[in-house]
């Protein structure tokens, strides 16, 4: 299984409020207060370890601005096209999907992510190749949307459009 890194408080907080695969928590030490507080909480109640370690440890770990937190995550899972519909079907309502063709900046797409999340998007659709991934800056600059909007990649925007 791949693993990547989400760093922040917000994002952390997110993940695990929506169930992500978390295989570990590290707080920098003397980070216990506010937020951590309830990341240390619901990783207890989700069985997840939590290790304290020198900030030092965890600036070697990421490269992004962690706010004292980082956690080791299981490779976000792309959705499939079907899974946008029936998402859409379960809120009764009709489709509401963001297309984004050849994005390549991970900021743009995780500003997305949070403007979609609160527009009540069903999901966005992007291309497979000449398109960023979800990678940990998207994850970081969502603030916790990549958690709840569904992302699902396609070989040909013209195509998939047409079905």
């Amino acid at each position: 299984m791949s693993k990547e890194w989400i760093a922040g408080k917000n994002p952390v907080l997110e993940a695990l409020k929506s169930e992500r695969g978390i295989h570990k928590i590290w707080i920098a030490d003397g980070s216990q207060k506010g937020q951590m507080q309830l990341i240390m909480k619901l990783a207890k109640e989700r069985n997840i370890l939590v290790q304290f370690v020198p900030k030092q440890k965890i600036d070697q770990l990421v490269s992004t601005n962690h706010q004292g937190v980082v956690a080791q995550v299981a490779a976000h899972q792309y959705a499939e096209l079907d899974d946008l519909f029936e998402l859409a079907s379960k809120r009764g309502e009709d489709p509401f999907f963001l297309i984004l063709d050849e994005l390549e900046d991970p900021h743009n797409l995780g500003s997305i992510l949070r403007t979609a999340d609160a527009a009540g998007v069903h999901g966005i659709i992007i291309p497979k190749h000449r398109s960023v991934g979800l990678t940990a800056t998207v994850a970081k600059l969502s603030t916790g949307a990549i958690e709840y909007v569904p992302v699902a990649r396609v070989t040909n925007i013209a195509r998939t459009i047409d079905e």
